[in-house]
């Protein structure tokens, strides 16, 4: 920590939203209580990617690429109402205000007039690098030294009271290191492994896990199949980058229904996508509604008063038994509210009208099974053919675009709306460190997040509209449900297949790809830099008991509350060793990709308050 003469050196290791984030904050505070008398503050910049962006929201990407989130949304620097507890520095600003105020003419020309739209990650990136270089340029002005290295720090370790980083460059001592390092390599999981082994074998292609911007999508050969693993938003990426981005095209349709709107024109160099997850079905896209959570949706029983009551009496929360059926009663009011001719839940079920405000507790069942197809919508169903799959996947799709094209209208939307307005609460309850570990291991993170993640945390409802197109033209196939995807090494092909879909052979391919992201697990990271802490005895995963009593290894390091400092393998508190982002993942639940502009520092801007808690921490506030 700061030395009482010469300087005091910080050490910025990620120069991506969330080290940008730290700068912002370290700015804010150095304009509100400049450093009188004290040392000289010299901060150092690694990341061998674009400093603000980082590599994911790299400006030179393809503009095809699209955020999975408004306009109004993200945010790297304290806006609107977070300033009531998180005052902005001199240079703050959103993203949507950068938009009307800062940005080129052509990223203006194209922002829709209420922020509703989804920009390209290309635009988000370069606001990212203008905030980076204008906060930079106001810690210059405030007398910090700020030195900006394209290079990754490789190992840190103890010197003394401070710590020394070392680069390819050569080493650094530092007084503090803040980890703000994203999205890293991982490596494969067992059957990843065994995949990727065979490929090498057989003279075949894999492509692991990996951020969309690192993957070469040029190597897929065209007119021919290539296995994919993952619907999500990977898939979504992939999907666009080698169709649009190889010369394709799509014919709008402007009198045609939703989910029929677009016709897709192909340029003969494309891949034939074989797409296949668990769910056997793509996420569901966004809702039309303005905002993050559809406006009109409010949670009347998942409430403050409700959670505290429950923990009044059960001292720790259980998700399954205290939060779930409050989130259920929440999903059921809300469809029930949409519109005066909203359809029954699930009339099979018995849910049927007329609405009700206040669901009555022997309709959560029944209420349940409803919000559980909304992620696995086939569960229990036989295809007797590809092709019947085929046309079942249409039709969900078709289905899919017309509830979100109602927006508002919409009672599935806006009860998935419900779902995620939960699904924020949630998160915030789980970084207060009040649903207790094993039902957070047992319910939250084996069924729910991916429930929710699969039916609200989609992509813009054009990319339904432009799947659908695709599966009609036949450059999309998908495999169905809980897919097995393997390696016939008499044919040395890969191979992929569907137990609940009717065919004699399997679909075989000489290409198979991991649409997904690195696993965000330490104990998996080929980050030489993690492992380096790890085996140094530095850090650890944090220890998470299950309901069993077993301890299983969390995803992310062992910290204290914020300021998030990292806990050694010893138990000790690393004083100067901050930790923001992914790597945070064993306290808090979820990877925002960004803080919600004018959220709560607690809730949804709380990747401000861990930035502004590391700022705070270092400089002695």
């Amino acid at each position: 920590m700061p030395q009482p003469t010469g300087e005091t050196v910080i050490a910025v290791v990620g120069a991506g939203p969330r080290g940008t984030s730290f700068l912002d904050r370290l700015l804010a505070h150095l304009q509100r209580s400049p450093r009188r008398g004290d040392p000289a503050l010299r901060v150092i910049i690694f990341d061998p990617a674009p400093h603000g962006p980082g590599r994911v929201w790299n400006p030179d990407q393809s503009p095809l690429y699209l955020m999975n989130t408004p306009a109004s949304y993200p945010t790297a620097a304290s806006e609107g109402p977070t300033c009531d507890q998180i005052p902005p520095s001199s240079v703050s600003c959103g993203f949507a205000q950068w938009r009307r105020r800062h940005a080129p003419a052509e990223l203006r020309a194209a922002a829709a007039p209420d922020d509703a739209d989804y920009p390209s990650r290309a635009a988000y990136g370069t606001y990212l690098r203008w905030l980076h270089q204008r906060v930079t340029a106001g810690l210059e002005d405030c007398g910090v030294v700020v030195e900006r290295r394209s290079t990754a720090a490789t190992r840190c370790a103890p010197h003394g009271r401070r710590y020394l980083l070392s680069t390819a460059q050569g080493q650094q001592e530092v007084d503090a290191a803040v980890l703000a390092l994203g999205h890293i390599p991982a490596r494969l999981n067992d059957p990843g492994e065994r995949l990727a082994q065979a490929a090498q074998d057989l003279g075949l292609r894999y492509l692991a896990p990996a951020v969309p911007t690192d993957v070469d999508y040029d190597l897929l050969p065209q007119e021919e199949n290539v296995l994919v693993r993952g619907m999500g938003l990977n898939f979504f990426d992939l999907m666009i980058q080698v169709t649009l981005g190889r010369g394709g095209s799509f014919r709008e349709l402007p009198e045609a229904q939703p989910g029929r709107r677009l016709e897709y024109i192909p340029s003969g160099r494309e891949p034939r996508l074989i797409a296949g997850s668990r769910r056997g079905t793509p996420y569901r896209a966004k809702s039309s509604a303005p905002g993050f959570i559809p406006e009109g949706v409010e949670l009347v029983h998942f409430t403050d008063d409700a959670i505290d009551e429950a923990e009044r009496r059960h001292d720790f929360l259980d998700f399954r038994a205290h939060l779930w059926p409050l989130i259920l009663q929440d999903v059921l009011h809300t469809y029930y509210r949409t519109g005066p001719d909203a359809e029954p839940v699930a009339q099979e079920e018995g849910l049927a009208h007329p609405p009700v405000t206040h669901p009555p507790a022997e309709r959560l069942p029944e209420a349940e099974r409803f919000v559980r197809s909304l992620g696995r919508p086939f569960d229990g169903a036989a295809f007797t053919s590809h092709d019947d799959y085929q046309q079942h996947m249409l039709s969900y799709l078709v289905e899919d675009a017309a509830t979100s094209d109602a927006g508002t209208a919409s009672p599935l939307k806006m009860a998935i709306g419900a779902l995620h307005a939960a699904r924020m609460k949630l998160k915030e309850l789980i970084s207060q460190g009040r649903v207790a570990q094993a039902s957070r291991i047992d319910d939250v993170e084996t069924w729910f997040e991916s429930l929710v993640e699969g039916a609200a945390s989609g992509p813009p409802p054009q990319r339904i509209e432009e799947l659908a197109a695709l599966a009609r033209a036949g450059v999309v196939e998908f495999l169905g449900p809980e897919p097995v995807f393997d390696v016939d090494r008499e044919t040395g092909r890969f191979t992929a297949e569907s137990p609940w879909v009717g065919a004699e052979e399997p679909y075989r391919a000489g290409y198979l790809l991991e649409a997904m992201m690195p696993a965000n697990r330490v104990q998996l990271s080929e980050s030489p830099l993690v492992a380096g802490l790890l085996k140094d005895g530095l850090a650890r995963p944090q220890e998470l008991i299950d309901s069993s009593g077993a301890p299983r290894a969390g995803k992310g390091f062992d910290v204290t509350p914020a300021p998030h400092r990292l806990i050694s393998a010893d138990g000790e508190i690393c004083e100067g060793l901050y930790v923001l982002g992914l790597q945070l993942s064993s306290v808090q639940w979820g990877t925002a990709i960004a803080a919600e502009s004018g959220g709560s520092p607690s809730g949804s801007a709380r990747t401000l308050a861990d930035a502004d808690a590391a700022a705070r921490a270092i400089l002695g506030l």
